[in-house]
């Protein structure tokens, strides 16, 4: 009897060490998704469908949104204010990729990027470096979690028919290099040069 209980008990503090290693994993400031077949003759519009979990009381957050083609490239950011308990629709074809950088050609397939923040003490939300130095090391985005995301797919099956599926945006790691250069850096970039093309739009869509 005593070892079986000694086996249970082992077991159990398994089990609890590697569901807090989980929960620490999954802090979701920074989530990723893809999308295909946008701005697709015949296919309807994929979605991303926000909302602010009200984990920090009734603070309102930062969807910050960072939208790339699938050679890296950024083609818009923005960043979207969301209530606690609040929701937002967003279509990818017309709010994300409906104002292309220096009006070029919106790409079918890409990636969305989207870090959750505070709404900054002014209270604006803001994807982009204030200036270039401020992207030399630190970020002046302060990511936390609160932001949930799902993506729908537009998939194309057989005689030019279309699907959608639905998923949650996958939650990831981000490092100070990806959050400050990568994307706070070149959305500010994005904006400088293209400014005002490279923006993408909070509006929501009404799905």
């Amino acid at each position: 009897m005593n070892r079986l209980r000694r086996t249970f008990l082992s077991l159990l503090a398994v089990v609890f060490v590697l569901g807090a290693g989980m929960a620490a994993a999954q802090d979701y400031t920074y989530d990723i998704g893809y999308f295909t077949n946008a701005r697709t003759a015949g296919a309807p519009s994929a979605h991303l469908r926000l909302s602010n979990d009200g984990n920090d009381s009734a603070a309102p957050l930062c969807a910050n949104l960072y939208v790339f083609d699938t050679q890296g490239e950024m083609a818009e950011c923005c960043s979207c204010q969301i209530t606690a308990n609040g929701y937002l629709d967003l279509s990818v074809s017309t709010s994300l990729l409906g104002n292309m950088l220096d009006d070029g050609t919106a790409p079918t397939r890409g990636i969305v990027k989207e870090v959750s923040s505070a709404v900054p003490s002014g209270g604006i939300c803001d994807p982009a470096s204030e200036s270039p130095a401020a992207g030399s090391g630190s970020a002046t985005t302060a990511p936390e979690a609160g932001i949930k995301g799902w993506l729908t797919h537009i998939q194309r099956g057989a005689a030019g028919a279309y699907s959608i599926t639905e998923t949650p945006l996958t939650d990831a790691s981000i490092s100070s290099e990806e959050l400050s250069f990568n994307l706070e850096l070149t959305c500010f970039f994005v904006r400088w040069l293209g400014y005002p093309t490279g923006v993408c739009s909070c509006t929501d869509a009404g799905d």
